[in-house]
C-alpha cells in the first residue's frame, strides 16, 4: 500500500488561487438581494418635456393630457430658461402653466426642475440673449465662474420658484440636473458645488414647504468610481430626495451596447441604503423606458430597438423597486405617445398595466 503525500506548495497555491478567484468572481457577479414580492414601485411617475414633443412633432398639451391618464402618481416637469425668459427681464410661463394646471387637476404630485441645466438634450437650455452675451460653452471651468451669468441664473430660479409655489401640486423642486456630473451630452460643461449650494439655499428660502430633489448617476463606461462617489456625496449632503438616473443599455458605436455589471447594481443598492439611513428619500429620477441608439436624438425609424423594449422597461422599473427605491420615474413618455399615434401601442399598454399593478 503506497502512502499519500500532502499537497505540494505548488498544488496548494494553485488550489488557493482557484478558490480565491472563485470567491472574487462570486462577489463580482453576485447581485444585491431584492424583494421579489414587489411588483410595482410604491410611487410610479415619469418626466414630461414639451421640448421633446417638438422634436417628435406632437401637440404638447394633448400629449401631456394623455400621459396623465396612464395612472401615474408623480410627474416631473421642466422649467426651461430658453422658454421662460426669452428676452432679458421678460418672463412668461405659458410654456409651463398648462401642465401645472392639468397636473393639479388630476391630483398628481409634481417635481419641477429649475436652474441652467434641465432634462433633455442639450441639457443647458440657454435663451439666445444669454448665448450671445455670455457664450456659456467653456467646459474648462464651472459656468458660474462668470459672475454675471450666475447672477442672472439665480434671478431666473427666483422667478420660477416664486411662480411655481402658487401651485399646491408642486411638492418637490429639483435644482439643476445631475449638477455634480460632467457629462458628454452637455459638452462637459458643469457647475461648481458652491453655486449649486447657493441655488438650493435660495429655493429653500423661497419655498420652505417644498422638498429639494437632486440627481446623479453611475457611469457605465468609462468607469468613474471616484467621480461617481463624490457626486453622490455632494448630492446627499444638499438634498431631501436623491434621484439616480439609470440606463441599462447604452450604445457604444453603431452595433454594440454597454450594460451594467453586478458591481453597478451593488453600488445602486448601497446608495439606496445610505440615502435611507440619512433620513432622505431614495428615488430613481430616470429609469430607461425609451430607446437610446447611436447617433440618434430620437429613435423613430423602427418600432423596436435593442436598447429598450416595453418589457425591458417594465422589468427594470420593477427591479429598481425591488432594490428598495420607493419612487421610480420612467423616462420616455413622449416617445410612447408618439409610437401610439403611429400605430404601435406596445409601450402604452405596458406602462398602463404597470401603473395599475399593486405595489406588493
Amino acid at each position: 500500500m503506497s502512502g499519500q503525500k500532502g499537497l505540494s506548495r505548488r498544488q496548494f497555491l494553485t488550489w488557493a488561487s482557484a478558490g480565491l478567484g472563485s470567491y472574487v468572481l462570486y462577489r463580482w457577479f453576485r447581485f444585491p438581494p431584492r424583494d421579489a414580492n414587489v411588483r410595482r414601485p410604491r410611487r410610479l411617475g415619469t418626466t414630461f418635456s414639451p421640448l421633446q414633443c417638438r422634436y417628435l412633432g406632437l401637440d404638447d398639451v394633448e400629449t401631456f393630457g394623455a400621459i396623465c391618464s396612464l395612472g401615474f402618481d408623480v410627474v416631473r416637469l421642466c422649467s426651461y430658461w430658453r422658454d421662460i425668459e426669452p428676452w432679458e427681464g421678460f418672463y412668461t410661463f405659458e410654456s409651463l402653466d398648462p401642465f401645472l394646471s392639468l397636473a393639479q387637476k388630476r391630483g398628481l404630485t409634481v417635481v419641477l426642475t429649475v436652474g441652467m441645466k434641465a432634462p433633455r438634450w442639450p441639457e443647458f437650455h440657454f435663451p439666445p440673449w444669454v448665448e450671445v452675451r455670455y457664450s456659456p460653452h467653456d467646459a474648462s471651468r464651472p459656468l458660474d465662474r462668470d459672475v454675471r451669468l450666475a447672477e442672472r441664473a439665480l434671478r431666473f430660479v427666483r422667478k420660477v420658484v416664486e411662480h411655481a409655489r402658487t401651485f399646491s401640486c408642486v411638492r418637490y423642486i429639483q435644482v439643476e440636473n445631475e449638477p455634480f456630473s460632467r457629462v458628454e451630452v452637455a459638452g462637459g460643461r458643469h457647475l461648481s458645488p458652491q453655486f449649486v449650494a447657493e441655488e438650493v439655499a435660495l429655493v429653500r428660502a423661497l419655498a420652505p414647504g417644498r422638498k429639494i430633489l437632486l440627481t446623479t448617476a453611475i457611469n457605465l463606461w468609462p468607469l468613474k468610481r471616484r467621480e461617481d462617489e463624490r457626486a453622490f456625496r455632494q448630492t446627499l449632503a444638499l438634498a431631501d430626495a436623491v434621484g439616480i438616473n439609470v440606463y441599462t443599455r447604452v450604445p457604444l458605436g453603431p452595433k454594440f451596447y454597454l450594460e451594467p455589471l453586478p458591481p453597478y447594481w451593488r453600488t445602486l443598492s448601497r446608495w439606496r441604503r445610505e440615502i435611507a439611513a440619512s433620513g432622505k428619500e431614495p428615488w430613481i429620477a430616470e429609469s430607461q423606458a425609451e430607446p437610446w441608439e447611436y447617433g440618434q436624438l430620437v429613435a423613430t425609424q423602427k418600432r423596436v430597438y435593442p436598447s429598450s423594449t416595453p418589457q425591458r422597461a417594465v422589468d427594470l422599473a420593477v427591479k429598481l423597486a425591488q432594490l428598495g427605491y420607493g419612487t421610480v420615474l420612467l423616462w420616455g413618455s413622449e416617445y410612447w405617445y408618439w409610437q401610439k399615434r403611429h400605430g404601435y401601442d406596445g409601450w402604452w399598454r405596458a406602462v398602463r398595466v404597470l401603473a395599475h399593478r399593486g405595489s406588493s
